[in-house]
């Protein structure tokens, strides 16, 4: 792979990412709104015992690593919207006739976006602290925290990718992308308890990796703690074979 090919689909794309207002709301803004809601909502509710630590605290604190987690989810639309927006203004088949691989043109759409992502990232970090959402977590597990939402993110991107190659068309690449959002929104967020069959099913979702993992740093738990570790491990082996599908499938499906 040649890097001067690679960066410069890297401007393009992420030229196209702040043109466009829908996928500027849906990095940025509808993140932000879900935390100042849930904020506002739950920031002001006491609870004793709460969860499997029985900590006391504001019900917005225990509930923040799952609305952090899920706001990642978010960069799948965008990135599977753009990319079937290139196939239908022909911008894959321009790209076929040049000596770009497919492995350029996916990680030049990996690289823009997971600028994106950490930019988003970097925002809900801040207004959570002032929201008073860390109160618990040490300066160390914030770091570790924005690495874990870093890699989700990237794994969730590596779906929008797969998802915009076998999609013909912008409108059903928004449509499939659900799919896979709203099963880890409903069943993998650690919002609240479930049973143990479902939580079975929530453990072959990376979502469920990532909000448990930083559920553990946002209750301050030691880092020592192995099972945060385990969560980091099962969220770079889903990344890596979300990505690797999405060039396999590009090499396949994408160039045609």
């Amino acid at each position: 792979m040649k890097r001067q090919r690679i960066f410069a689909f890297v401007k393009i794309q992420f030229k196209s990412l702040i043109k466009v207002p829908t996928a500027l709301f849906i990095i940025l803004i509808l993140p932000v709104a879900l935390i100042l809601i849930f904020g506002f909502a739950f920031g002001s509710i006491y609870v004793e015992d709460y969860g499997w630590t029985s900590q006391s605290g504001y019900l917005f604190e225990f509930m923040v690593p799952g609305f952090i987690a899920i706001s990642g989810l978010f960069m799948a639309i965008p990135v599977a919207l753009s990319f079937s927006e290139d196939r239908e203004q022909g911008l894959l088949k321009r790209v076929n006739t040049t000596p770009t691989t497919a492995a350029e043109f996916m990680v030049s759409h990996i690289i823009s976006n997971m600028c994106m992502a950490i930019i988003q990232v970097a925002i809900i970090f801040i207004l959570t602290f002032l929201m008073g959402g860390m109160r618990h977590i040490t300066p160390v597990g914030i770091i570790l925290s924005f690495v874990i939402m870093v890699i989700f993110t990237l794994s969730t991107i590596g779906f929008g990718l797969i998802t915009a190659t076998v999609s013909k068309s912008a409108k059903a690449a928004g449509g499939i992308v659900w799919i896979f959002l709203l099963p880890q929104q409903l069943l993998a967020a650690n919002l609240y308890p479930l049973p143990p069959e479902t939580q079975i099913v929530s453990m072959f979702m990376p979502l469920h990796y990532a909000s448990d993992a930083l559920t553990l740093l946002f209750y301050g738990v030691d880092l020592s703690n192995l099972r945060i570790w385990w969560d980091l491990i099962i969220l770079i082996a889903f990344s890596l074979v979300l990505i690797i599908a999405g060039i396999l499938l590009f090499k396949k499906y994408g160039r045609a």
